[in-house]
């Protein structure tokens, strides 16, 4: 049975209000909740030159010094393969 163009009207305006205060709703909550607390280390340095100490430097120049090799015999064994 067919509805006439205003009843139409009224169920699509219905259901916008509806998103609309379920949406309202939602952003009160969201505003007067406490918002969580990000847990990242960096975030609580209280060093802030940390990143340019010394002893941070070391182990990453020992892990390159000890993977390039491993990789470049690596690829010289897949490019005599024939698997590059």
């Amino acid at each position: 049975m067919p509805t006439s163009k205003t009843a139409e009207h009224r169920e699509v305006g219905a259901k916008i209000r509806d998103q609309e205060s379920a949406i309202k709703q939602r952003l009160r909550r969201a505003a007067n909740g406490t918002r969580p607390f990000s847990v990242v280390p960096h975030g609580r340095e209280t060093d802030a030159n940390r990143e340019f100490a010394p002893d941070r430097d070391a182990d990453d120049i020992v892990w390159f010094l000890i993977a390039l090799p491993i990789f470049m015999v690596a690829h010289a064994i897949c490019m005599k393969i024939g698997a590059i």
